[in-house]
């Protein structure tokens, strides 16, 4: 989902772009999702990833993020066979698959189109020229090989929990004796 800053969406936001019409957009004051929008996101999600499914269940790997863990939400999973799962929070950087590999092509072919735009015929990108290259850049960033490579990178799949567990490295842990408290310096 788009979250485009503003109040109500403006049809000239659309009509002189390139946007597909499988792209699903919503407005908030400050571009920022709220329950509302996520809702509308998970209907969006339900009717396109049942397309796919094999068996009776899908799993929604997601932040802790509040509109995530609301009541319409949890409901809507439970009536669609939705399994969703909430990642521990301030973990993102190192379990969900976007964080880890899939942003990081996503911002540099959004600063490729930033560049390319404002060096030939625009001076500002607004939300206008964001619209008319956001397929192009989806399509760079969201190819197969991305995804798979997230989700090995995540130890996701094949699930590998080593993965992660190495990156926190060996903790170093003071010894505390009963009824001694370490000094602290």
């Amino acid at each position: 989902m788009i979250i485009i800053p503003g109040v109500i969406h403006q049809a000239a936001w659309y009509a002189a772009t390139s946007m597909q019409d499988n792209y699903l957009a919503g407005t908030s004051e400050k571009g920022l999702t709220k329950a509302e929008l996520t809702i509308i996101w998970l209907v969006y999600f339900e009717r396109f990833s049942s397309l796919g499914q094999v068996g009776t269940y899908r799993l929604l790997l997601h932040n802790s993020y509040s509109s995530h863990c609301t009541k319409e939400f949890i409901d809507y999973c439970d009536l669609q066979n939705v399994i969703p799962f909430c990642l521990s929070p301030h973990s993102s950087y190192l379990l969900q698959p976007l964080d880890v590999v899939v942003f990081q092509p996503y911002k540099h072919y959004h600063t490729e189109a930033v560049k390319a735009a404002t060096s030939s015929r625009c001076s500002e990108f607004d939300k206008v020229e964001f619209l008319d290259r956001i397929d192009s850049i989806c399509q760079q960033t969201f190819k197969t090989s991305t995804i798979c490579a997230a989700f090995r990178a995540t130890g996701l799949i094949p699930y590998n929990p080593d993965i992660v567990i190495s990156k926190f490295g060996e903790a170093q842990a003071t010894p505390i004796l009963p009824g001694i408290l370490p000094q602290v310096t």
